[in-house]
């Protein structure tokens, strides 16, 4: 992992600078923790119900189960009382999360010369910092990709770039690509620093004068390079497919620690659902309401999980644009598009929080994010032949 990064709690922030001095709060957004905390909350609730004999349940045609003079016992393999105490310590570790994600934030002030940074942990004293701004190395993009839940998305990010990971400033964060490179530009001409990115050969430096070219007017001017090999082997994590009007990448499944968590989180509903199931007995009709509620919700985050963890990513040549998709196991959605002629940069991005590669291809008002569990080897051939359909 790279420690020159700085993971931000916003998901959604702009610093307007045209005021004097400039402020702006780095702040964790209810709207993101407002569905963990009450779903926590929703479990600490069932399981302090179950642990109080709410969910009792006794057969009424059922008059005798054993003979009263008979000492009958059952004890199950595990009790059920674990599961209630369970799902009590994990809803309420997703209230307190919450409420500390909330309780800490950055403030960010700029008076035209100087950044001043100050930071409030959840615990321990709040830090303040300062910097002049001729300190600063450039404006840096990057992608870095977030979990929310079971599901994985990109958070776009333009920096205020600085060798002390603690000076870093953000000057735009969003899970919208739209704008993204238009947002680099203007940030970077306002502060009249370079534009920075991180690719699979370190920091690149781009000159502000070449942010409005397109791949193929850089490559008239001989910046990029069509050194794509129609002999070469395509790479074993990938499929290759050439049809009548287009051409398809699809990167196939890959396996990571994300995917056992994932199965894990599976396996832990299963043996809930199963737990609930056993304890009516299989008889559907004498469980409470909130019994229904709780096994509905268990089964869809089943089915969920399970979507996600078959999906694979395409992303579609055409003859005028490219076409990003992800393949599910009942359908397709469309991602993201964007014409050849507006393709300014193709490059083998770093995510600095995972040390992981990516390809992005990056327009004045879209960005696409592709391949991101593939290898570096697979990644430069992506890029290879990208710049070869792009500019050909």
């Amino acid at each position: 992992m790279n420690e020159n990064i700085t993971n931000y709690f916003s998901h959604k922030l702009e610093f307007n600078l045209n005021r004097n001095p400039a402020k702006i709060s780095d702040r964790t957004n209810w709207c993101f923790l407002l569905p963990g905390m009450i779903f926590g909350g929703l479990l600490f609730l069932l399981g302090l119900y179950e642990m109080l004999n709410g969910f009792k349940y006794t057969n009424p045609n059922v008059s005798v189960v054993a003979p009263i003079e008979e000492n009958f016992s059952f004890d199950p393999l595990i009790n059920p009382l674990f599961f209630d105490i369970v799902f009590m310590i994990i809803g309420l570790g997703m209230i307190v999360s919450g409420v500390f994600s909330y309780l800490r934030y950055r403030k960010f002030i700029f008076d035209g010369k100087k950044m001043f940074i100050g930071y409030r942990p959840v615990f321990g004293t709040k830090r303040i910092v300062n910097e002049p701004i001729k300190n600063y190395l450039g404006v840096r993009f990057r992608i870095a990709f977030y979990q929310f839940g079971l599901i994985n998305s990109n958070k776009y990010i333009i920096e205020l770039y600085h060798k002390d990971p603690r000076k870093i400033v953000p000057l735009y964060v969003s899970t919208s690509p739209v704008s993204i490179r238009k947002k680099w530009k203007e940030y970077a001409r306002f502060f009249n620093l370079p534009a920075l990115i991180n690719t699979d050969e370190g920091l690149i430096s781009r000159d502000l004068k070449n942010l409005d070219k397109s791949v193929k007017e850089m490559s008239k001017m001989g910046f990029v390079i069509d050194n794509y090999d129609t002999y070469e082997e395509i790479p074993s994590p990938l499929t290759y497919a050439r049809r009548k009007d287009k051409i398809v990448i699809k990167r196939k499944i890959i396996w990571d620690i994300y995917n056992i968590i994932v199965w894990f989180f599976i396996f832990s509903l299963v043996a809930a659902v199963s737990a609930v199931v056993a304890k009516y007995n299989f008889e559907f009709a004498t469980m409470p309401t909130p019994t229904y509620g709780f096994l509905g919700t268990c089964i869809a985050l089943i089915l969920v999980a399970v979507f996600i963890l078959f999906r694979k990513e395409k992303l579609v040549i055409k003859k005028h644009k490219l076409v990003h998709t992800h393949k599910y196991m009942l359908f397709s959605t469309k991602h993201n598009e964007m014409l050849k002629e507006d393709i300014e940069s193709i490059e083998v991005s770093e995510n600095p929080a995972t040390g992981r590669y990516f390809v992005s291809i990056i327009s004045d008002n879209n960005t696409i994010a592709f391949g991101a569990k593939l290898p570096s080897e697979s990644l430069r051939w992506i890029k290879r032949f990208l710049i070869h359909e792009v500019i050909k």
